[in-house]
């Protein structure tokens, strides 16, 4: 092959790779941008549900707490020695549950209410 004939053709094909690259290269960029898209929609869309599901959450809480206030902090079935050791001292009812229940078995063993001596 005579050395014109491989120069006429070289340029042709860096042209046409380099036209094949950025069409790649371009192709790319728009499914970058569509991604880009769908994960913004994506994250909007989970951002809402969250603030809904705290919205629903704070909603629920107030409910509670305004159930709570016009219910007695503590439920006992009537004669119970829980009832008997909460009506001797009514500052007991105000307790938080586990220091009731501490005092309550120490009640309970100084009354001699325990099975164990």
């Amino acid at each position: 092959m005579p050395p014109e004939a491989l120069e006429s053709t070289f340029p042709l094909s860096i042209t046409v790779l380099s036209y094949i690259a950025t069409g790649v290269l371009v192709a790319i960029l728009c499914l970058l941008i569509v991604m880009n898209s769908k994960l913004s929609a994506l994250s909007a869309k989970l951002s809402r549900s969250t603030h809904a599901e705290e919205t629903e959450e704070a909603e629920k809480t107030e409910e509670t707490e305004e159930k709570e206030g016009t219910q007695p902090e503590v439920e006992v079935d009537p004669g119970t020695h829980f009832e008997e050791f909460l009506n001797e001292d009514p500052e007991r009812c105000k307790l938080p549950k586990k220091l009731q229940f501490t005092a309550y078995r120490a009640w309970r063993t100084a009354k001699g209410l325990n099975w164990s001596k």
